[in-house]
């Protein structure tokens, strides 16, 4: 009985650590610009890092410099031949991203892709 109770609490703790090491932030995010433009996030975050891809129309961008405290996260990537910082943060089902030169009222909300 207590060898079941203990093979029980390692699997439990390991789903949790799993989980947690993945954050809110790890998979894909969608929705538009105020322009109209399609955006996707699909992001993994490791520890404090994060890394991924931005789709924005038919560009595919990878992130680079990817970073994660709590909920909010910042990275940056190249879009039209000049290095962008990003900045935003998760809320629930809701990721608010910006661009760091317009900042937090110009963010864009992206949904998170079920399933």
């Amino acid at each position: 009985m207590k060898h079941s109770f203990a093979l029980a609490a390692t699997v439990l703790l390991t789903c949790v650590l799993i989980g947690h090491a993945q954050g809110p932030l790890t998979g894909k995010w969608q929705g538009e610009t105020s322009s109209g433009t399609s955006l996707a996030l699909d992001l993994t975050v490791t520890g404090t890092t994060l890394t991924g891809t931005m789709t924005r129309g038919d560009e595919r961008i990878p992130l680079s410099d990817g970073q994660v405290s709590k909920n909010t996260f910042s990275f940056k990537a190249k879009i039209n031949d000049k290095t962008e910082g990003f900045s935003g943060e998760v809320t629930g089902e809701d990721l608010k991203v910006w661009l760091d030169r317009q900042g937090p009222p110009k963010a864009v909300v992206l949904k998170r892709v079920k399933g």
